[in-house]
């Protein structure tokens, strides 16, 4: 399990407080076998829209480094991911994924008019440790902040990031601070 942790992308608020959801968060994931590494929530007084991938870039993959090699893999989470009942860490080890996975997602657009697809929710997604390196350079050359499920939609597109059929995740109920409103897991 520690060989494969999971960072956890969250942030204090105005009043340097992490979010309800986010203990549900961390005993459903530990419950599931998962390791998380300990939570280094971000402050960031941006558009929260891009506040995912600066957290990676800023904070998860220093972190990453660090440790890269003693692992074996990492994943990269939501601080509302909810695994549903059918995964665990032992489904995730028996799947033996060697290539960037996506492994937890709301929905995938088929934009006709997008260049590529656009995938919704990056709720658990797995780097192998060979792939840190390229990870790291993709994410340090992204000219400017984006939102996050974007840039992984863009891997996905050019083919160094797999997504699996089915989502194995989704997301607590929680205000958003992107939309501005309260967004509607499936679980409460």
């Amino acid at each position: 399990m520690e060989k494969y942790p999971i960072d956890i992308l969250t942030f204090f608020n105005e009043n340097n407080e992490l979010p309800e959801y986010l203990d549900k968060s961390l005993e459903r994931t530990k419950e599931k076998g998962f390791s998380i590494l300990p939570i280094t929530a971000d402050s960031y007084r941006i558009k929260p829209c891009h506040c995912g991938f600066k957290h990676i870039r800023d904070i998860t993959i220093p972190k990453i480094e660090k440790i890269i090699n003693d692992i074996n893999g990492f994943f990269i989470a939501e601080g509302d991911l909810y695994i549903f009942n059918n995964f665990n860490f032992n489904e995730f080890i028996s799947m033996e994924l060697n290539k960037p996975t996506w492994l937890g997602y709301k929905k995938i657009y088929n934009y006709k008019t997008a260049d590529y697809p656009y995938i919704t929710g990056n709720y658990l997604i797995y780097i192998p440790k060979n792939y840190f390196a390229e990870f790291k350079s993709l994410i340090n050359d992204e000219p400017k902040l984006i939102f996050s499920d974007r840039f992984f939609s863009k891997l996905f597109f050019i083919e160094w990031l797999n997504v699996i059929n089915k989502s194995i995740a989704g997301e607590i109920e929680h205000y958003s601070n992107v939309y501005k409103k309260n967004r509607k897991g499936k679980y409460k």
